[in-house]
């Protein structure tokens, strides 16, 4: 009799464990992916960045947003189709970066170092660059330059010595010349060889206040010319990546100082020009000289 009490008693409690077992288990099943829908995430390509000297992205569309995951610690400017990157600080923490171009997106990771290797990374050819997931974003793959690789240390070298004989040469293009802010910019010589475009420029600082050039910007400029109404028809601006030349120079006030920068060579019509444009550290003067495309193109060797 206490035998079959005990059964009828204990019967409900089996029932109910295994109706909240069934429901654990279904709920579990629910909530847990199949192993076809799982995929591993996608590796981000690593942008080399430093903070003494600009990183550039070059896209094939017009980039119209940058989101940097950690923004005070990188400094980033959008031109047209190409995006500039430089640490604020030392030892800056690795972050995402997402950048929209056109239609697309491509996402990637910053990261610090002393010195990046590479300083240019294009992505203007999507499919011989950049490896479509199929949802519209691109993560890009970086191409080669010869230059900014560690193996490329003689050609760096010879680039150095031409900018070094180049500072030595007698000025020949005063009349290329700008003047803002008290102060006065200005070409002063100009050289080509098979490779890069060696540019020495002229920066009289008649205020008292140096001036600190942070960013230096290259851009080779195409159809500028103006027609009715003053509409630009069909412009075209391709950024250049100096690929030599010091970061970080000083003209102290008062004073005459000279930059020097290498290029990648180009060849440009007469519609073209190259506008050069110098940024202040911590201040807002800013310089923009157009070089024409006949100084450049007929240049002498060096």
């Amino acid at each position: 009799m206490l035998s079959k009490l005990l059964l009828a008693l204990g019967l409900p409690v089996l029932l109910a464990s295994a109706s909240s077992a069934q429901t654990t288990s279904a709920t579990s099943a629910l909530l847990r992916p199949s192993s076809s829908a799982v995929h591993g995430a996608p590796t981000l390509l690593d942008v080399a960045v430093s903070d003494s000297s600009t990183t550039y992205l070059v896209f094939s569309g017009p980039v119209s947003l940058v989101d940097v995951g950690m923004a005070n610690n990188y400094l980033v400017k959008i031109e047209a189709n190409a995006v500039f990157v430089r640490a604020r600080r030392k030892a800056a923490p690795p972050t995402p970066m997402l950048i929209r171009f056109g239609s697309k997106y491509w996402m990637g990771r910053l990261v610090y170092v002393n010195r990046p290797v590479l300083q240019l990374y294009d992505f203007q050819k999507d499919g011989a660059l950049g490896l479509s997931n199929g949802a519209g974003s691109v993560a890009g793959a970086a191409p080669e330059n010869e230059l900014a690789l560690d193996k490329e240390r003689e050609k760096k070298a010879a680039v150095e010595g031409k900018l070094s004989a180049l500072r030595k040469s007698k000025e020949e293009h005063q009349a290329v010349a700008v003047v803002d802010n008290d102060l006065v910019l200005s070409l002063a010589n100009v050289r080509n060889d098979r490779d890069f475009t060696y540019l020495r420029f002229k920066v009289i600082n008649h205020s008292a206040i140096d001036y600190n050039v942070d960013f230096t910007d290259f851009q080779l400029v195409e159809n500028a010319q103006k027609k009715f109404l003053a509409k630009k028809k069909n412009e075209a601006r391709r950024p250049l990546a100096p690929s030599g030349g010091g970061t970080n120079q000083v003209v102290s006030g008062r004073t005459t100082g000279y930059l020097t920068y290498a290029i990648p060579l180009y060849a440009a019509t007469d519609r073209g020009y190259l506008e050069v444009t110098l940024r202040e550290l911590n201040g807002a003067r800013v310089l923009v000289l157009p070089v024409p495309s006949r100084v450049i193109n007929r240049a002498s060797t060096i």
